[in-house]
Parts: C-alpha cells; sequence; structure tokens
C-alpha cells in the first residue's frame, strides 16, 4: 500500500488456490491497526479467502476494484494478443500485475509489468480519436500509450489519467502527479454514447453542485479542432504531494456483484452508517439517492458508490461520481428505494430517509432543492453546448420527473 513515494507498506502475498484468491497478511501490516476493508476482521496471521463472486474473478472485492473494467479489459485484450498471449489464459493476478502501481487509490502491485519508455506530452485529440476507434474494432498505435494512462482506470468509457495544472496544461499522470498539477481524470466518448456525452455529463455535475451534493471539481475541455468536449473530473484518491488515498467501492466492502441489482438504497446508507459513523455522510447519502431518482441516473449500482480510507485509518464517503442521464436494467434503478425501483414513490423516498433518522421535514427540503436544481438542466445544457437533440430529450423525461415530484 503507497499512501506516498515515501510512505509504503507492504499489505502481504497474494495467491491462489483451487480458483479462489488467498490472502496472507505481511506482519508490518498487521502491526498497523489498518484495514483493506472495515467489514473484515483485524488484519492476523490467518490466510483469507476470498468469497469467490464469478465478478470478482477469484479476488475479495477490496482488490477486485483494481482489477481494469470493461475499457481496459479492450486494451488488455490488444496488449495480450501483440505479445502472443492467448486473453482467456490470463488471471486476475495477471491483471493486477498489468494494474502494477497505476491503479487507482493506494493499493499497488508487483511484480508490475513494465509499460515501456514514455513521453510526458498528452494528445487529448488523439487519444479520444483512438480510443473510439479502439472501441469500434479498429487497430491503433496507440494502444501502449492508452494503456498505460487509463488502462487501470475503471467503468466502461475510455478514459486517461492525467496531470493538470491551473493554466490547462496537460501531462501524462497516470503514476506519479509533477508538482504544481493535480490529478484528473478525462473522459471519451465510446461508441455507444451521444455524440455529446461530455457536455452533458458536466451539466449533471454542476446540477448536482446546486442539489448540494459534494461532487470534485470538473472540467469541460474544448478540443483543438471541431466540436468534440471532453469531461474532466479531479480526482479523490488523489492529493498534492503524492498523497495517495485508499478507497473501497461499495460492491468490494460487501463482496457483491455489482451487476446484479441486489441491494436497496436503505441498505446502502446503512453501510455508509457503519463505514463513517458519520450522520451527515449519511445525509450526504441521502441526497445523492434522491438526486439519482430526479435527475433519472439509474446506473447507480454499487461500484458507483464508494469509501476513501486515509493513511490513519479514518474513513469518509468519496465524493459524487459517474452521475448522468442513464437508464439502469429493464428501466429500473438497480439499488431499490425502499423496494421500488422504477416508478419510486415519495413515501419510498420518505421510509428510507426515516429509517434512518432524516425526519419528514428534512426530506421535503432536500426534494424542494434537487427540484429546483434539476429544473435548472435546460440552461446548463445550452451552457455547456449540449446538442438541442440530446437536450430536448433530457428534459422532457426530466420534466415529467418534476412534475411526478413537485405535485406531492
Amino acid at each position: 500500500m503507497m499512501f506516498s513515494p515515501d510512505a509504503t507498506m507492504r499489505v502481504g502475498r497474494l495467491a491462489f488456490d483451487r480458483g479462489t484468491a488467498v490472502l496472507e497478511y505481511a506482519p508490518e501490516f498487521i502491526a498497523s491497526g489498518l484495514v483493506l476493508n472495515p467489514r473484515f476482521h483485524a488484519p492476523g496471521r490467518d490466510l483469507v479467502r476470498a468469497a469467490e463472486p464469478p465478478a470478482f474473478q477469484g479476488l475479495h472485492g477490496v482488490l477486485a476494484d483494481s482489477l481494469p473494467d470493461a475499457w481496459g479489459e479492450e486494451l488488455l485484450r490488444r496488449r495480450a494478443g501483440a505479445d502472443g498471449i492467448a486473453y482467456a489464459t490470463l488471471t486476475a493476478l495477471d491483471k493486477l500485475a498489468w494494474v502494477g502501481h497505476r491503479g487507482m487509490g493506494a493499493l499497488v502491485y508487483d511484480p508490475e509489468l513494465p509499460t515501456g519508455d514514455h513521453d510526458d506530452a498528452v494528445d487529448l485529440d488523439l487519444l479520444s480519436r483512438e480510443a473510439y476507434g479502439i472501441l469500434s474494432g479498429r487497430d491503433s498505435d496507440v494502444v501502449p500509450e492508452l494503456e498505460r494512462l487509463g488502462g487501470s482506470a475503471g467503468g466502461a468509457r475510455p478514459k486517461v489519467l492525467v496531470a493538470m495544472n491551473e493554466r490547462g496544461d496537460v501531462v501524462a499522470g497516470s503514476d506519479e502527479i509533477p508538482d504544481g498539477f493535480d490529478a484528473w481524470i478525462v473522459k471519451f466518448r465510446g461508441p455507444l454514447d451521444v455524440a455529446d456525452i461530455g457536455p452533458l455529463e458536466a451539466a449533471y455535475a454542476e446540477m448536482a453542485r446546486a442539489a448540494g451534493l459534494d461532487v470534485p471539481p470538473t472540467k469541460l475541455i474544448r478540443a483543438r479542432r471541431g466540436k468534440r468536449a471532453y469531461f474532466a473530473t479531479r480526482r479523490f484518491d488523489r492529493a498534492p504531494g503524492g498523497i495517495r488515498r485508499h478507497v473501497l467501492s461499495v460492491a468490494g466492502l460487501l463482496d457483491t456483484d455489482w451487476r446484479t441489482p441486489s441491494l436497496d438504497y436503505r441498505d446502502l446508507l446503512g453501510a455508509v452508517r457503519m463505514v463513517t459513523r458519520s450522520q451527515p455522510a449519511v445525509e450526504e447519502m441521502f441526497r445523492r439517492m434522491v438526486f439519482n431518482v430526479v435527475a433519472y441516473n439509474r446506473d447507480d449500482h454499487t461500484k458507483q458508490h464508494a469509501f476513501v480510507m486515509d493513511d490513519r485509518g479514518r474513513w469518509s464517503l468519496s465524493p459524487a461520481f459517474d452521475l448522468t442521464f442513464t437508464g439502469g436494467p429493464g428501466g429500473e434503478h438497480y439499488l431499490t428505494v425502499n423496494g421500488e425501483g422504477a416508478d419510486v414513490s415519495l413515501r419510498a423516498i420518505t421510509a428510507v430517509g426515516a429509517a434512518h433518522g432524516i425526519s419528514e421535514r428534512t426530506v421535503r427540503a432536500v426534494m424542494a432543492r434537487t427540484i429546483e436544481a434539476v429544473a435548472g438542466c435546460g440552461a446548463l445544457a445550452e451552457a455547456f453546448g449540449v446538442s438541442k437533440r440530446t437536450a430536448a430529450e433530457v428534459t422532457t423525461v426530466l420534466r415529467s420527473q418534476i412534475e411526478r415530484y413537485a405535485s406531492k
């Protein structure tokens, strides 16, 4: 575990036994008093076997958080093919070695596969164009560059991990961050996305701030030529001075398959309370639930929510991320609201709040602020350059959502 270049600690050794990962903790990690997952018992000398959900490829959920997601898997498939290796033969340990020190959070893996020499310069327009081509099935000469900069980040959309300063200068930033720069994620459009997904996500981030959510700083980076624009968000797992923070998704916390709807927001707020022991954090998650419902963000599965731990073992709720207009499985939310997944009622929202000490008065205040924020979507879409076609599609749905809840 690397909290900074000068503060590293060996967590342990990982091996596979008949397809299941087994973790042996290192003495120094046992002595530290830290835990990878607050649901685990304090680290000891006993071997810890993974719970084996198929989504985690035999790993413990907390370690599976480091695995490349859909975009990274595609890049790794290309890398394996170029090296003459059958992709199907790669194990989860091979994939963690590929991530190495470039992953999100503070967990790093040795030995790591080398990524070769590279230039610090970053051409976002080139990378965006080539990433789109890769997901469309074309070959590309910049696969190694995309692999180095973005393969370790989670999610289905192509992205790169960069460093950016206040002037907007962009350089490589998948591992070390130069002085005077902050760590950012820049997301590109995939073949299944609307052409203006970047401006739309930027509008949603601003809308979420207006609703009172804790959202990290974001930017919309315009292409040098043409109408493309890339959504960028500052990483909450990095801080100035090379500081890294351990990040744990709710899927990793609970060892649950995020692809299968199996959790209710009532349970999620309970998990927030258990990890953070903070009523303000519980209320923050309640605001996110309300925003996701009213703003039609139904891709709200358990990898879309996370916790952050510092080097002293203190846990907090991460800022909100991946907020945009999107449907879930069968048009429902991944996370139900007091058992309701599609046409979520105000009664269900209120019941979740009541179960966690949130009064009806606070529920009404949160609903009112969220409705007011979502009502501003049209103006924000125009300000960020969302096309009239996309804006009309989104605002039509959101107008219906507002009418549904404002009339209660």
